[in-house]
């Protein structure tokens, strides 16, 4: 994929913070939203000329996303975004599914109005935009639900380490949906996921009325650790297809 495709940067290179944040922002940006899919090579003269910088900044971003696990080291002066396979989905959601079991432990001691009611009203989108298929926006309110949790945990420690994998969960998670939703069969596989997800927010809803700190921690792990099951036979499913023989002619 050309870079050419690229999305601009939100405001001229050069402002605000040092040059290789600004970059290593961007292309994070670029990957979780799926301006840049798995495969696509970077070079960082490529992109030192397209920002109108120097390489130095642009390598120092690429070493970054490259510890992130973000970006594979292609050869000498090039990079390839990588592509999550099912075990590397699997590793992220137990690391998210360890953590957020402490958020919604932290959230069921905190059963003030507000929360409750933001909740249920995030629950009652959910499942409306499931009811009309609109999974960008089923999309957006599933993550929704997770960041008002964390909101009430009051905890920064969480946050922070949420933070941290945060972006490699987001991007792994757009590369198996978008890989899923180009399929009509996939799709539908997918479509049919969405519910139990959304019964599993008002499983964690209910929880977190009464108070129930164990329950709330216990329905959160299981939550996870079943959306990456999902995810990964999602995964299998179209690598079967791919790597099946041709029917006979």
């Amino acid at each position: 994929m050309s870079t050419s495709t690229i999305v601009r940067l939100p405001r001229p290179i050069g402002q605000g913070a040092p040059l290789h944040s600004q970059v290593y922002e961007h292309l994070w940006t670029a990957l979780i939203v799926g301006d840049l899919p798995p495969g696509t090579r970077l070079k960082d003269g490529d992109w030192a000329t397209r920002l109108g910088i120097s390489r130095t900044p642009v390598r120092e971003a690429f070493r970054k996303l490259v510890q992130d696990g973000a970006l594979d080291p292609q050869d000498s002066v090039g990079f390839r975004v990588h592509a999550f396979t099912s075990v590397e989905v699997l590793g992220l959601y137990r690391c998210r599914a360890a953590l957020e079991a402490l958020v919604a432990e932290e959230a069921a001691a905190d059963q003030s109005p507000g929360l409750l009611s933001e909740l249920a009203a995030n629950i009652a989108a959910a499942q409306h935009a499931l009811d009309v298929t609109d999974l960008d926006a089923l999309q957006r309110l599933n993550g929704g639900f997770h960041l008002i949790l964390l909101d009430a945990s009051r905890n920064p420690h969480l946050r922070r380490l949420l933070e941290q994998t945060g972006r490699s969960v987001r991007m792994a998670r757009g590369q198996v949906l978008r890989r899923a939703t180009a399929d009509a069969a996939l799709r539908e596989d997918y479509r049919r996921s969405l519910q139990p997800v959304v019964d599993d927010h008002r499983a964690l809803h209910q929880a977190v009325t009464a108070g129930d700190r164990v329950r709330a921690a216990s329905l959160m792990h299981k939550h996870l650790l079943e959306t990456a099951r999902d995810m990964t036979l999602l995964l299998r499913t179209e690598d079967a297809s791919m790597n099946a023989p041709p029917p006979p002619r």
